[in-house]
């Protein structure tokens, strides 16, 4: 059933029969066979043809996350195999959320590197639900965010806390509340982010109403504080080294509590930790132990 899988998602990611057959080396009327035989087997239409190629049905869409899912585990234990054999090399995969990628996994990246040379490591960046698919994808070995979720099939490894602050140009008015935003410009990274969902609902629960102005990175919003262009709220890890410059002032959330990230590495629920893994999640939790 592999080889149908692999019709059946080829054609669905490229929305067309003749460039799965091309990216599977099959001509097309074996790719068409192929799918046929797969709802055949499945009882139920999975593509239909349009003037632009083809389209996912209902049942398609169903089955498409569980036949990426089967095609992954399958490549995971030729991996594992090949491993365990030492007919492979150990490698580390690793997706994280964006602001993880940038201020939380580089150092201890290099100084696993530098631990472990022999070791590749692959950086899979993006946000918190694109690293979770990533772990049950097979396509990451583990995945580091910082929102508070419980997905099926994995598990999370609590690491250290990360609090939010309030974070505003050094030379205004100091913020400590965050009935100090009312009416002011917040800076705040687009829909998508974890943290994003966290500010708005800690606004909405003080009451409290101001100008959201949003931005794609992290790094825009610190510069618009230092050009005093708004406020913003961010983890102490992404302003620790400019507020150690003085280019930015940030202080704790006093009328938050709940005002900290708590960074998670998240694994398949199934099976051992394999060592690179392991390894490098103690390097993270010595690394920000000692900080």
């Amino acid at each position: 059933m592999l080889h149908l899988l692999e019709a059946f998602c080829a054609a669905a990611e490229t929305g067309s029969l003749s460039k799965a057959a091309e990216a599977l080396h099959l001509s097309q009327p074996a790719i068409t066979r192929q799918i046929r035989a797969l709802e055949a087997q499945l009882g139920a239409v999975l593509l239909t043809r349009t003037p632009r190629g083809v389209e996912l049905t209902p049942a398609g869409q169903a089955v498409l996350p569980h036949a990426r899912a089967a095609l992954a585990a399958v490549a995971a234990c030729r991996h594992a195999a090949a491993e365990a054999s030492g007919r492979g090399p150990a490698r580390l995969r690793i997706a994280a959320g964006t602001m993880i990628t940038l201020y939380t996994l580089p150092p201890v990246i290099a100084a696993f590197r530098e631990a472990y040379p022999s070791i590749p490591v692959e950086l899979l960046p993006g946000h918190h639900r694109d690293a979770l698919e990533q772990v049950i994808e097979y396509k990451a070995d583990v995945a580091f965010i910082a929102t508070n979720v419980s997905v099926p099939g994995t598990k999370a490894i609590r690491l250290f806390s990360d609090p939010l602050l309030l974070v505003s140009h050094p030379e205004s008015e100091p913020l400590e509340r965050l009935a100090d935003l009312r009416d002011r410009t917040l800076l705040v990274l687009e829909p998508r982010a974890g943290m994003r969902h966290e500010v708005e609902r800690a606004l909405a629960e003080h009451g409290v109403s101001c100008r959201l102005v949003e931005h794609r990175t992290v790094e825009t919003i610190k510069t618009a504080v230092m050009l005093q262009m708004g406020v913003t709220i961010l983890p102490a890890s992404a302003v620790r080294e400019e507020v150690r410059a003085g280019r930015l002032a940030a202080r704790p959330i006093a009328d938050w509590p709940g005002s900290v990230r708590t960074i998670q590495a998240f694994v398949r629920a199934e099976g051992t930790l394999p060592e690179p893994v392991r390894a490098f999640i103690h390097m993270v939790k010595r690394h920000y132990r000692e900080q």
